[in-house]
């Protein structure tokens, strides 16, 4: 399949970092709530299974019970898991699965779901479980997926010529990305913030791909970013980074411009 060319927008994306993240606990429906209403252009959330089949929306492999015990949440239910609260969160605030998440907003916001994996390696079936969540509900074309691992984005394109990648890259492994994200057809480059720096961007899109950076959240560092190009931020803050590229802030003068 060859992949289009870098989507262009009229101007860079706010993405909600596990929803607004600052204001609500991560990864909860109240998060991706506050941040539909906030005007984000897009929600990053996080994908792990259960031991049972569920896919649940949380940023580590494991998750601290009332009794201090660390559960993994490969080896645990989603009723075990619903026993537990997410972190931060007050009374009737649960871990939500994938479905939950789609089901009530994946019709209001895009989302980019990151693939994630366990201690031990891969999740085995997790890239196919999203894929089956997210064509079930007729959102492909809407919906970008990111990891870390390579293995798990190039199950995810074994599956579906159409998906849409997206690679994400930090100090620890950011070898040979250009090479990486071509092999995937990925669409765009997701670097951690210390590492997008000027030449990357034009490297990047050089290469056709977008460039969304994370996680930004002090409006300095906003400013410097988008004016070296970036195509979309992800921020716990996606109200100030809306307000930044509102057209009375003066907006934000991108290369060339």
């Amino acid at each position: 399949m060859t992949r289009p060319a870098r989507a262009q927008h009229a101007q860079p994306l706010v993405i909600a970092h596990r929803g607004a993240s600052a204001e609500r606990p991560e990864n909860t429906l109240a998060a991706f709530a506050l941040a539909v209403q906030q005007s984000a252009d897009m929600i990053e959330t996080d994908l792990h299974p259960t031991r049972d089949g569920a896919i649940v929306l949380f940023h580590d492999s494991t998750l601290r019970a009332e009794n201090g015990a660390r559960i993994e949440i490969a080896r645990a239910t989603l009723a075990e898991l619903r026993e537990l609260h997410a972190p931060g969160a007050t009374a009737g605030q649960r871990i939500p699965t994938l479905d939950e998440a789609l089901d009530r907003f994946g019709a209001a916001i895009p989302f980019n779901l990151e693939l994630k994996q366990s201690p031990r390696g891969p999740y085995p079936g997790l890239a196919a479980a999203a894929l089956h969540a997210v064509k079930q509900r007729g959102l492909l074309q809407r919906t970008l997926f990111s990891s870390f691992y390579d293995a798990a984005l190039a199950e995810l394109r074994a599956h579906c010529a159409a998906a849409r990648i997206a690679l994400l890259i930090a100090r620890r492994n950011n070898r040979n990305w250009r090479q990486r994200a071509a092999a995937l057809d990925a669409e765009a480059l997701h670097p951690e913030s210390a590492l997008a720096n000027a030449a990357l961007i034009e490297a990047a899109h050089g290469a056709g791909l977008a460039v969304h950076i994370f996680t930004v959240d002090a409006p300095a560092q906003m400013q410097r970013l988008l004016r070296r190009g970036a195509d979309g931020l992800f921020t716990n803050h996606p109200a100030r980074l809306r307000a930044l590229l509102a057209p009375a802030a003066g907006g934000i003068i991108r290369p060339g411009g």
